[in-house]
């Protein structure tokens, strides 16, 4: 039995969204844009599936800001805090414009935020600048 390295791991991105209509349109929109997809209903999940995932090489997070159990700022405290996710790169899905939640997110290294409604548009261009080096399908016209 060959024991599995990082490199030769599939690259996934954790959904931490409540909505499920929500949820669903965000893990379809990552799949268009060939990432692997990691659906949580709450951040206490995302950060069950960040913790057990030894087999999974999770390459981000994005999170609602807005959840019951664990909200999306802390679920990101968490993963800042803790050594071995605190240079994932983590961005925040809202409706909210509320400056003390962007002020601690961004005190907290957030790599930014989608705007609801989530569109394959804000969707990619996020994912472009937090991957600069891959090349994603473009929305067909």
């Amino acid at each position: 039995m060959s024991e599995t390295t990082a490199d030769s791991l599939e690259e996934y991105i954790v959904v931490a969204e409540d909505s499920p209509p929500n949820r669903t349109i965000l893990t379809l929109l990552l799949r268009k844009l060939g990432f692997k997809v990691l659906e949580c209903e709450d951040g206490d999940v995302a950060w069950s599936v960040l913790d057990e995932g030894k087999d999974k090489k999770i390459i981000g997070i994005i999170s609602d800001l807005m959840m019951p159990n664990m909200d999306g700022l802390e679920l990101l405290r968490r993963i800042r805090n803790d050594e071995r996710f605190a240079q994932l790169p983590f961005v925040l899905v809202t409706a909210v414009s509320d400056k003390d939640y962007i002020f601690e997110a961004k005190n907290l290294n957030v790599h930014g935020y989608i705007l609801k409604p989530v569109t394959f548009r804000r969707v990619s261009e996020k994912l472009q600048q937090l991957f600069p080096e891959r090349r994603f399908p473009k929305l067909a016209g």
